[in-house]
């Protein structure tokens, strides 16, 4: 396990008064009488949405991801009510590409290094990068998740053995990395992880929910829809393709209810709070609480396309208005 200190980060701080105040100011319940704002986060000369990835909203609003400049040489990057913070990469890394973040800004990502195989870490605000280490007899092909609590979600395979897939968890407390290959499920497409260390699988055949070994099998949505995210209800589906909808499966009822307008979403909080696209022929960029639509997100003057990337458990959503990063929030 490696460590690296935060003494030797580089705080760039760009944003004005009122921008840096507008970070710490509290979000309104999504479900509660509030209107959706967008706020523009300070960058660097040079950095727009080609080189810039968002990819983690902490329970407080701030954001992180990574800066690539040519697309090569990812490094994480956090706004905080202090303005943009570039975070140095670890001795020997040339790149740390963010995957996502959870409510205490715990960011997990893939490194790279010359001459040596991809590792994966988490960087903890005040505490630095932590090496994850791959489970005995596998290896680690990608991270994908990480829960509040701190577990981490990621894919692996017998070396070799692409057909050989498995999930593995690394728990929060720092314990041996868990394997989980069930034999009923074929191909094992590892999704997300939920609050209670629930692990949320896609397959050749359908999807299925593992939870402390015992797994449940959820009903076949079609080879065009796939499983999105965990949120407290259950397991959100979703069509990526022309019709563009979603779903929500609600395990205590065992139910699936279409959302109330058609979307697909791309990013979900446990809470259930989405984002995602309307099925309108524009990408135009809406939140749903539930299945419940909520709103259209706003662009900045002079935007008309928005990228997005992951909604926090405060309720605030982080990607992109046109070239420049954002965030939007209900207030």
């Amino acid at each position: 396990m490696r460590s690296t200190s935060l003494s030797r980060r580089a705080l760039i701080a760009f944003a004005a008064a009122t921008v840096v105040t507008s970070l710490l100011a509290p979000t309104a319940a999504a479900g509660a009488e509030c209107t959706w704002q967008v706020e523009k986060l300070p960058v660097q000369d040079g950095m727009d949405w080609s080189n810039l990835r968002l990819t983690g909203v902490d329970a407080q609003g701030n954001v992180s991801g990574f800066f690539s400049p040519e697309r090569k040489n990812h490094t994480l990057v956090r706004w905080t009510a202090d303005g943009m913070e570039i975070v140095p990469r670890p001795e020997g890394v040339d790149a740390f590409v963010t995957i996502a973040g959870n409510a205490s800004g715990v960011v997990i990502g893939r490194v790279y290094r010359p001459g040596a195989p991809t590792g994966s870490m988490t960087h903890t605000p005040g505490a630095g990068y932590r090496e994850l280490p791959d489970p005995a007899g596998y290896e680690v092909l990608s991270v994908l998740d990480i829960n509040d609590r701190g577990d981490v979600l990621g894919k692996a395979q017998l070396p070799g053995s692409p057909l050989q897939q498995a999930a593995v968890v690394w728990p929060a407390d720092g314990g041996a990395p868990r394997v989980i290959a069930p034999a009923e499920v074929r191909y094992p497409e590892p999704v997300a992880i939920g609050e209670d260390g629930t692990v949320l699988l896609d397959s050749h055949d359908t999807a299925w929910l593992w939870r402390d070994g015992v797994l449940t099998k959820l009903p076949d949505q079609g080879s065009s829809v796939d499983p999105r995210a965990l949120t407290r209800d259950g397991v959100i589906f979703r069509s990526p393709y022309s019709p563009r909808a979603s779903w929500l499966w609600r395990e205590a009822t065992g139910a699936l209810e279409r959302f109330s307008v058609d979307g697909a979403v791309e990013a979900v909080n446990t809470d259930g709070l989405a984002a995602g696209v309307l099925d309108d022929g524009n990408y135009t960029a809406a939140v749903w609480q539930g299945t419940r639509f909520l709103a259209k997100l706003p662009l900045l003057p002079g935007s008309y396309e928005s990228r997005l990337g992951a909604v926090g458990a405060g309720g605030v959503v982080a990607g992109t208005s046109g070239p420049q990063p954002v965030r939007w929030a209900c207030r």
